[in-house]
């Protein structure tokens, strides 16, 4: 049987194929891979200052942990090479095939696969089959350009978004334009800066909050005492999560009014006060609560806007023209370079899938008022598709690699029983799905992010919130720890020796199927009985 992996970020399939090969011993997998080598997203995104902004020792592998972190938020060379690294050590490059786009995949009942259709960078279309299909895209791919700025393709200097940065065009001597305020333009801008003759001038249309520095160095010692002394990496690594679902716990969650939510909102107008210039107090302090965006470290972007070179402009952009912008004032700011830091289309596939019941994936999804999945990694009418960094898993205070791993280790217990031949498909009914999403909303209507505006939320952000889970990381991984087999269709296997083993190791599997097939049995004699009278 041929497992076929569809990753175009690094998290999804490279974490997948190594709990294909750890927990299952399983090497008939293929991997899809937009680039020409291993990195995804940090790959991609090689702009001036590109890190994480998730502490590297929790931004890692439970697998594979790396004692040897300079920092406590590695910058992108250092987490490329880590997952590079790690693809070599679990011998996937073999099953990687590089330069190629998934267009689109579809189930065939008949023969229960999906049959997926490859593009090359030349061209070339290719059809191969899988039975299993995952998408490891992840939740930010999709660089977003915004429609207002639909007319920067008419500008005659030179343009890009972030995510694909143009090392070539030299911001010497340039005024610049950034348009943008989020995780990717606060830590691009202080860079490009810190060159005198360059110009800046940075748009955007909501002021963020932004978290003190916490970059770390971690000396030689330290990386030692990782190394050496057994347990203590580890231990670390707890307590950064721990560190982090405090911070949920104390004034991530809840409604948008709570005590210390606005305590720690005085801390941060406090730090905004001490750090930028006066001048721009006022348009950088948000209007709205603090979690209901993006958190934002501060790695040098308050400092930054004391430089002579830097200027804030929250006019309002009305359109991008072939000189530069119009604002809303009717200003026109000539300009020789604009840089997109516009972020991504949140729980975007970027490719078609569809179903057993003739529907797409996004075609569900506009059914359901945007993303929507069981437990944010299946859809009903799909069977074995597996969307990792799906809809409603991010948690927004920490790392998406513990939860595509939660997520991977609930795929691996849903495949099982089809690697043994006891089932040849697994899909969740609509009614568990829906059943889910309806206590998922529920708690999220109540939260801070349904307070503004955000990628959090579909239909322009201001729509259904489709990209948090309303939880901690500890529900998260308690809510996935088992599959609820009585929430899935089934469809039986064939091989009887396989079957039979895995029978006999997880009966109450086995129960399931059997009741569904009793189950399916029955509605079928009594149709027929209908029929016949």
């Amino acid at each position: 049987m041929q497992l076929r992996v569809l990753s175009l970020s690094v998290q999804g399939g490279i974490s997948t194929a190594i709990a294909l090969r750890r927990q299952l011993k399983h090497d008939n997998f293929t991997i899809y891979e937009l680039g020409n080598e291993v990195g995804g997203t940090w790959r991609a995104n090689t702009y001036p200052g590109c890190a994480s902004d998730v502490h590297t020792h929790w931004y890692s592998l439970s697998t594979d942990l790396n004692p040897n972190w300079p920092q406590s938020h590695v910058f992108q060379p250092d987490l490329k090479q880590y997952w590079q690294d790690l693809a070599h050590k679990y011998r996937l490059y073999d099953h990687i095939v590089f330069n190629s786009k998934v267009v689109s995949a579809e189930w065939v009942p008949k023969t229960q696969v999906y049959r997926v259709e490859v593009e090359s960078v030349d061209g070339k279309r290719l059809v191969e089959y899988g039975r299993i299909l995952v998408a490891g895209t992840g939740i930010l791919n999709t660089p977003n350009y915004p429609t207002e700025l639909s007319g920067v393709k008419k500008f005659k200097g030179d343009w890009f978004h972030s995510a694909n940065w143009n090392h070539s065009v030299d911001l010497r001597s340039k005024r610049v334009a950034v348009i943008g305020n989020g995780c990717s333009a606060a830590q691009f801008l202080p860079i490009i800066a810190e060159e005198p003759t360059t110009q800046i001038v940075q748009f955007w249309r909501t002021p963020m909050w932004f978290l003190p520095k916490w970059r770390d160095t971690y000396s030689p010692l330290m990386q030692w005492v990782f190394t050496n002394i057994p347990l203590t990496l580890r231990w670390y690594r707890n307590f950064l999560m721990f560190r982090q679902e405090m911070l949920y716990m104390t004034v991530i969650r809840g409604g948008p009014n709570t005590w210390l939510r606005n305590r720690f909102m005085k801390g941060l107008t406090k730090y905004l006060k001490e750090n930028a210039p006066e001048k721009y107090h006022d348009v950088l302090t948000p209007n709205y609560p603090f979690g209901c965006k993006r958190l934002i470290l501060d790695t040098g972007y308050y400092e930054s806007l004391h430089r002579p070179n830097v200027e804030l402009n929250n006019d309002g952009i009305v359109e991008v023209n072939e000189t530069g912008i119009l604002t809303k004032k009717g200003e026109t700011i000539p300009l020789d370079v604009i840089i997109l830091g516009t972020g991504f289309l949140a729980n975007d596939l970027p490719f078609h899938v569809r179903g057993s019941d003739g529907r797409s994936v996004h075609e569900y999804y506009k059914q359901q008022g945007g993303p929507t999945a069981y437990y944010g990694t299946m859809t009903p009418g799909f069977p074995n598709f597996f969307i990792l960094s799906g809809p409603n898993t991010a948690t927004g205070h920490g790392s998406v690699i513990f939860t595509e791993e939660v997520q991977i280790n609930y795929m691996i217990k849903v495949i099982k029983p089809i690697l043994s031949d006891l089932a040849t498909a697994f899909e969740p009914t609509d009614a568990a799905s829906d059943s889910y999403n309806a206590w998922v909303q529920s708690k999220l209507g109540k939260s801070v992010w349904n307070a503004c505006t955000s990628w959090y939320r579909a239909e322009e952000g201001k729509g259904k919130i489709t990209g948090i889970f309303p939880g901690t990381f500890v529900k998260f991984w308690w809510t996935l720890r088992e599959p609820v087999w009585g929430d899935f269709k089934t469809v039986l296997g064939a091989g009887a020796l396989g079957a039979g083993v895995y029978a006999i190791r997880n009966p109450e599997v086995v129960d399931h199927i059997l009741g569904n097939l009793s189950k399916q049995a029955s509605q079928l004699l009594s149709q027929v009985s209908s029929y016949v009278h």
